[in-house]
């Protein structure tokens, strides 16, 4: 009988049944060359290592998988010859990640299931869906429609509102352009007022956002007990 551990471990992990969730294809990697130890980092260990970190995200996870300490295997990845290795390393933990939001994704949308009991027995379940996730994966997955930046709109007004503002000025200095010399002086005095009037309403429609945003920011500080 074999007495290597780390074979034990890879058949262990190989019958383990089979889920839907993607395979973890280890990349081909030159294992970094420590002094040469039997309980050390040998080329087996790294490998397997890597696909412990892949399944687990986490690296003290992974180094107890393989009967090493986590400070070990930093100081392994911070070796000049262990380019490779932390390539891999990257590698796994981008895999882990790739799932956890797939997974993350899965439940907003499928929700997640909640036992209902009744006198101590389980006579069915609901469906809970957590639509602070779904609007958090929204908004950074989907910033064009859902994105932070709409919580300004109101005051930032129209996104082409700049170009709007261009068009309408030119159309006035060529309607003010026919103006005779009696009728300017009235012209000006209208445009004046139109002008301090845009300039409260956009003031105001700044406060109002300000006091919204402040609003939110307060409701959103832990309180303590």
């Amino acid at each position: 009988m074999s007495r290597n551990p780390s074979s034990r471990r890879r058949r262990a992990r190989t019958a383990r049944p089979a889920s839907d969730e993607p395979a973890f294809v280890p990349p081909e990697f030159e294992p970094a060359l420590p002094r040469a130890r039997w309980d050390g980092w040998t080329a087996e260990r790294q490998a397997d290592f890597i696909q412990a970190l892949a399944e687990s995200a986490c690296v003290d996870e992974a180094c107890r998988a393989v009967g090493m300490s986590a400070r070990s295997a930093y100081a392994l990845r911070a070796r000049a010859d262990a380019v490779s290795f932390r390539n891999a390393w990257d590698t796994a933990l981008e895999f882990a990640m790739r799932r956890l939001s797939d997974a993350v994704l899965s439940r907003a949308i499928n929700g997640v299931p909640r036992a209902i009991f009744f006198q101590g027995e389980q006579i069915g379940e609901n469906r809970y869906y957590d639509e602070r996730l779904a609007m958090f994966l929204l908004r950074y997955r989907d910033p064009l429609r859902y994105g932070k930046w709409l919580d300004r709109r109101d005051h930032a007004g129209h996104p082409e509102g700049s170009a709007i503002e261009l068009v309408t000025a030119k159309r006035a200095v060529r309607e003010d352009a026919d103006l005779s010399t009696a009728d300017a002086p009235g012209r000006v005095s209208q445009r004046l007022d139109e002008i301090a009037l845009k300039m409260q309403l956009m003031e105001r429609a700044l406060r109002d956002w300000e006091a919204r945003v402040e609003s939110e920011d307060e409701g959103n500080v832990p309180r303590s007990s």
